[in-house]
């Protein structure tokens, strides 16, 4: 029988008058890995700290089992723990296990000591209560799997008597990492844990974390990573705000929502079909002749007379039966799943004739007299889609800012074809103007009345809200400036697309459009990128960075590895 763990029951929340969760029902057993994806801003963030007691919901249970303990990683590590050395925080992040071991010496000093029976008797049921307790959760091993997960999440060159405060931000997430997997809680919470990892680091925790015994909570866009990890996928639904169960990984997940998706088609259209039969049949049988016989086909009258009547009642009774069923059907009319929000990309791009549309010579650049590049010289070839991939700070995004003439190379050329129309997506949506409003922003990129761009900007798929139109971008999530630089992207009909990580702050569903898009997208792109299922499916040539240069990685090579 397996074990429950969690349990939410109709779990509302608003935000002011907005709502956010409606009516979320859940269940976590031990042995579940279960993923919940969902567009950025959905409310992901919000069910974990629901769950967590961060935050309370506005109505609703978060029921746990008795003793169970819950561990959560955060996107963002709190500050308050930055004065405290990596060993300390260790320490502190597994102090339960301390406490247990504390409490295990008193025992055994206490054992030493002249007792009575009756105290002796007590003392060993508690030190063995003790003792299971702390073998139940690894104490034994906690030495060896401290050193097993710093080497797995690459941060064993750490000194520990350093204070998180000095660590980069991917340090200090992966030793915030390292202490709640040491903890190793009866549900386990994660919330985008693959940040700040790079491959190696991303596949350690791949394999961790489907040996894991306990409940797995995963908040997470990395799809390659639900595939390896997930049994269960959470659909958190934008419009609806309800959870939808999948059983299964990633692509289980993608095909029975198509599925789902077919059938809803399938049932819509049976219905309108079954209304237009019912609507013509009603028609019919009220302007018919009432099938009342002739002179010629029926001469005694009263014969006459009663066969109409009885044709009467039979058509009036059809008529009746046709209305009572079309009025059940609009009682319980469905709604079309083609009007449910898709996003769709259509690019369009102007025709690049040239054979080089980009070309770096003798590139360097220099921090501090600290190389970042040197002497990168590449060709992205027309029609090619090139992925860099590299280590954080390796100078990836540098690149595209040279090319874009954001920032100038310390030496080197850059040559761009006359024919190139560059279209940049950067990080973060720094470079749309953050106090434009997004009509103001779009109309940098393509002509029109605020009511056609608004149009434009919808049928995409990528803004469902109107009101969002007059927000600054300022005031737009990260997902949300994501979405704005894409549209820019597909309405300038740029055909040589500079993407620096392109599926960053999109829900999953938006990256396989985009990634549908791009693999027919008719010009040539540059991109960088951390997500190995966008790789894998989008690039024809993989760069990587090695001792400042960059180098060609054999694609063939390249894929099997991930």
């Amino acid at each position: 029988m397996t074990l429950e763990r969690l349990r939410l029951s109709d779990i509302r929340k608003y935000y002011g008058a907005k709502l956010i969760l409606d009516g979320i029902d859940l269940t976590l057993s031990e042995g579940d890995r279960l993923a919940i994806v969902g567009e950025n801003g959905v409310g992901k963030s919000t069910l974990a700290h629901i769950i967590t007691g961060e935050e309370s919901a506005d109505s609703g249970n978060v029921l746990l089992s008795a003793d169970v303990t819950v561990g959560y990683l955060s996107q963002n590590i709190a500050t308050e723990y930055d004065q405290l050395t990596v060993q300390a925080y260790i320490e502190w992040a597994t102090g339960d296990l301390n406490r247990l071991r504390d409490r295990m010496q008193t025992l055994e000093t206490r054992m030493t000591e002249p007792l009575s029976d009756d105290e002796m008797a007590y003392i060993l049921m508690e030190y063995g209560r003790i003792q299971a307790l702390f073998e139940q959760r690894g104490g034994y091993e906690l030495d060896s799997r401290i050193e097993q997960i710093f080497a797995g999440l690459a941060i064993d060159y750490l000194d520990t008597d350093r204070r998180l405060h000095t660590l980069s931000g991917g340090e200090r997430t992966r030793v915030a990492l390292t202490g709640i997997l040491l903890r190793a809680p009866d549900v386990l919470i994660l919330d985008e844990p693959t940040n700040h990892l790079d491959f190696a680091g991303i596949r350690w925790l791949e394999d961790y974390l489907r040996q894991y015994p306990h409940a797995l909570l995963l908040i997470t866009h990395d799809r390659r990573f639900l595939n390896r990890v997930a049994n269960v996928i959470a659909e958190l639904n934008a419009t609806t705000k309800q959870l939808h169960i999948y059983h299964g990984d990633y692509d289980d997940y993608l095909a029975q929502r198509e599925r789902d998706y077919q059938q809803k088609v399938d049932a819509y259209n049976n219905q309108k079909n079954e209304m237009r039969a019912l609507e013509r049949s009603i028609t019919q049988q009220t302007h018919n002749t009432k099938g009342k016989m002739s002179p010629q086909a029926e001469s005694d009258k009263f014969i006459r007379f009663f066969k109409n009547s009885q044709s009467d009642k039979t058509q009036r009774r059809k008529i009746k039966d046709a209305q009572g069923r079309l009025a059940d059907i609009e009682a319980n009319k469905l709604d079309n799943p083609r009007h449910e929000w898709r996003v769709e990309f259509r690019f369009d791009p102007h025709p690049l004739p040239s054979a080089e549309p980009l070309r770096l010579i003798d590139v360097h650049k220099a921090y501090d007299s600290q190389a970042v590049l040197e002497n990168v010289s590449i060709l992205v070839p027309n029609s090619e889609r090139v992925v860099i991939v590299a280590p954080n700070g390796s100078g990836k995004s540098t690149l595209l800012r040279f090319i874009m003439g954001l920032e100038p190379p310390d030496a080197g050329t850059i040559r761009i074809s006359p024919s190139a129309i560059l279209g940049y997506l950067d990080q973060d949506g720094d470079t749309l103007g953050m106090q434009k409003t997004v009509i103001q922003c779009f109309r940098e990129v393509m002509d029109g009345s605020d009511s056609e761009l608004l149009a434009e900007l919808h049928r995409s798929g990528l803004f469902s809200d109107a009101s969002l139109a007059q927000k600054r971008v300022a005031d737009l999530s990260v997902g949300q400036r994501r979405k704005l630089g894409l549209a820019r992207l597909v309405a300038s009909q740029a055909n040589l697309l500079l993407l620096d990580e392109p599926t960053n702050h999109l829900d999953p569903l938006s990256i396989e459009a985009l990634e549908d898009a791009l693999l027919s997208f008719g010009g040539t792109i540059l991109a960088v990128s951390h997500d190995r299922r966008f790789i894998n499916k989008v690039a024809t040539q993989v760069w990587h960075i090695e001792n400042h240069q960059l180098i060609q990685a054999d694609i063939i090579n390249y894929r099997e590895a991930f």
